[in-house]
C-alpha cells in the first residue's frame, strides 16, 4: 500500500482524490446594499385602509305631522325624538399615510326600539389622518329606507375617531338626513329632516403593499 505524506501528521491514499473545498458564498455587492437602503427609505405615496364601525345612536326629527312618539312640544312641526338605532358600517380609503384619503363606505342602520326599520346608505368617504392617533372623516350619499315604508333621502355625516390601540378607536358621528315621506293636508310630499348622534367603535386595517 503506497502512502503519500502530507506533512508531519497527515497522509492520504494515492488512489483517492484529494478533498474539494466548499465554495465560499459571494459577499453582497455595494449595489445590493444600495438597493436595500433605497427600499427601506422609499416613501409610501398610496396607503390603503379597510374601515369598519359599530355604533348606537338616536336623533331629533324636525317635522312631526303625525305626532310620532316622544314629541317634544304641541306643534306638529316641532322636534321629536327618533327611536334608538344601531349602525354598522364598512369602507375603504386610499391616499397618503398622513394626509387626506378618499374612498367609499356602506352603512346599514336598524331600529332597536319602537317600529322595526332598516336603512341602507352608500356614501362617498373622505378621511384625514394626521401624525397623532386621531382620524377625522366625512360622508355624503343617498339613503334608502327599506322598511317599513320604502322611501329615499340624502345623508351627510361627519365624525372622529381616537385610536387607543393600533387598530381600534372610539368613534363618534353627527348625521344629518332629509327623507321624503307621505303627504299631509298642507303639502303633497313631506320632507323630514333628522339630526342624529351616534357613538361606538371603529376598526382600521391597513393594507400593506
Amino acid at each position: 500500500m503506497l502512502l503519500l505524506t502530507l506533512g508531519p501528521t497527515g497522509s492520504v491514499r494515492a488512489d483517492e482524490p484529494a478533498p474539494v473545498a466548499s465554495p465560499t458564498p459571494a459577499a453582497p455587492t455595494d449595489d445590493a446594499f444600495a438597493e436595500e437602503l433605497r427600499a427601506l427609505g422609499r416613501t409610501i405615496e398610496l396607503d390603503k385602509h379597510l374601515l369598519g364601525s359599530v355604533e348606537v345612536g338616536r336623533g331629533f326629527r324636525f317635522n312631526n305631522p303625525y305626532r310620532l312618539a316622544t314629541q317634544l312640544s304641541a306643534d306638529p312641526r316641532s322636534v321629536s325624538l327618533t327611536d334608538a338605532y344601531a349602525d354598522v358600517g364598512a369602507g375603504i380609503t386610499f391616499g397618503p399615510p398622513d394626509g387626506l384619503q378618499h374612498g367609499g363606505a356602506l352603512h346599514a342602520s336598524f331600529a332597536i326600539t319602537g317600529v322595526p326599520q332598516a336603512v341602507l346608505t352608500p356614501t362617498y368617504l373622505v378621511a384625514y389622518r394626521g401624525p397623532r392617533a386621531f382620524l377625522g372623516y366625512g360622508r355624503l350619499g343617498p339613503s334608502f329606507v327599506l322598511t317599513p315604508d320604502p322611501t329615499l333621502g340624502l345623508e351627510v355625516a361627519g365624525g372622529f375617531a381616537w385610536f387607543f390601540t393600533g387598530k381600534i378607536a372610539i368613534a363618534g358621528e353627527v348625521v344629518v338626513d332629509v327623507y321624503y315621506g307621505a303627504g299631509t293636508h298642507d303639502v303633497a310630499i313631506a320632507t323630514y329632516p333628522i339630526v342624529s348622534g351616534q357613538l361606538g367603535l371603529l376598526f382600521d386595517q391597513e393594507l400593506l403593499p
